[in-house]
């Protein structure tokens, strides 16, 4: 389905901004199921960005809500919509920095953010 691969490209762009979709290089992504999280460079500065296929923003934000009691820090949904390889999405922010500290946070959130996604839909919440 989609084609993504580490040192692959995906075009990413910020719709509200009138920022239009540029390539950026995948440096990480993980897919998993109707999550995606990547981060991504242009060959100057790093990004990043997890997103929800085909999931409505009420979801969104109980699935913010339940990252942050579970995880110990903020998760909200973005109000910057970003698009990606032509879909509009609303992405999740959190505090990362570029530090051992936070290394392993993008992934964990992604991970988790998936596992409460899984459950929300077995008991019909999503």
């Amino acid at each position: 389905m989609h084609h993504w691969e580490v040192e692959g490209t995906v075009h990413v762009g910020w719709p509200d901004y009138d920022s239009p979709e540029k390539p950026y290089t995948i440096v990480e992504y993980e897919l998993m199921g109707k999550v995606f999280r990547a981060r991504v460079t242009n060959g100057q500065k790093q990004g990043g960005f997890l997103v929800i296929y085909d999931c409505p923003r009420e979801v969104l934000e109980r699935l913010a809500d339940r990252a942050t009691e579970r995880l110990g820090f903020q998760v909200v949904v973005s109000n910057l919509r970003c698009s990606v390889d032509g879909t509009v999405y609303n992405s999740f922010d959190y505090e990362w920095h570029p530090t051992p500290e936070f290394a392993a946070r993008p992934s964990l959130l992604a991970r988790t953010i998936a596992d409460l996604l899984a459950v929300m839909q077995e008991v019909g919440e999503a």
